[in-house]
């Protein structure tokens, strides 16, 4: 089969088309990463050793390592790029869209990878689904959490899922007059005072500044950008490292997806 670009994201990931992952294009991130040089975790780790102050290594690039499943047939690819992680002795979080974990078949997919020693974490868009009502995408956000425990009891952070064609910016329901609370969401289920991602993103950057970088498909396609973004890293540098599954299949085209992507098809 030629590889090819999507040109319809929702009959490409709404339904059961099974995508496989590009392994040996992913395979170029973990070979990068498995250098001595970097020192990766997952998400909740992360604020573990920033607790106890051991988030920044002087001597190693710390990386931490997210992924974010935006739609049903990326369970699958996520689940290949979990094994191939595992393979190579990595541990990283998923971040999961409640709609990712709809049904039982959906739901096995995730449980492998949490299977694999990996974090499952909770991408939300309750704000979105609230359609801008603050208060009820509070209770939604409480509620849908409660649900997700009931298969993935690990989960203790959360990550904001970005709806551009909304108009709606999820992270607003933590937030009073345009400042962030953590408080809110302490009350609504996540314990952590930084167990925001993008919060948590925010406050490394006023304590890092440049020391701080954030690496995702924004500005990396395929394995050969992503490494090299982490090789212009330095010893002491802390790195919100972040793929979508979705644009790792390997149907599609590297140097075509890029152009799409770059061209203002996606983004």
């Amino acid at each position: 089969m030629s590889k090819y670009i999507p040109k319809d994201l929702a009959f490409e990931h709404y339904t059961k088309l099974r995508h496989h992952l590009a392994v040996d294009e992913y395979a170029k991130i973990c070979q990068e990463m498995r250098k001595p040089r970097y020192a990766e975790v997952p998400f909740y780790e992360s604020l573990e050793l920033y607790d106890a102050g051991k988030l920044v290594v002087p001597d190693k690039v710390r990386v931490i390592w997210v992924h974010d499943v935006e739609r049903p047939s990326d369970n699958y690819l996520s689940r290949e790029m979990a094994a191939v992680e595992r393979e190579f002795g990595f541990r990283t979080s998923y971040n999961i869209r409640v709609v990712c974990a709809a049904t039982d078949e959906l739901r096995r997919e995730l449980i492998q990878i949490q299977n694999l020693g990996h974090e499952i974490q909770y991408q939300y868009e309750d704000l979105v689904m609230a359609e801008g009502d603050v208060a009820k995408a509070r209770i939604s956000f409480k509620e849908n959490l409660a649900r997700l425990r009931q298969f993935f009891p690990n989960i203790k952070a959360a990550f904001a899922h970005g709806v551009f064609k909304s108009g709606i910016d999820s992270t607003d329901i933590f937030k009073e007059n345009s400042v962030w609370q953590p408080r809110l969401w302490q009350e609504n289920g996540i314990d952590h005072p930084c167990g925001e991602l993008y919060y948590f993103k925010n406050l490394l950057k006023q304590q890092l500044g440049s020391r701080l970088h954030y690496i995702g498909e924004t500005t990396c396609i395929g394995g050969d950008e992503f490494a090299a973004a982490l090789g212009r890293c330095n010893e002491g540098d802390v790195v919100v490292f972040l793929q979508h599954p979705t644009w790792w299949s390997d149907n599609y085209d590297v140097a075509e997806l890029k152009k799409a992507m770059r061209g203002g098809v996606f983004f």
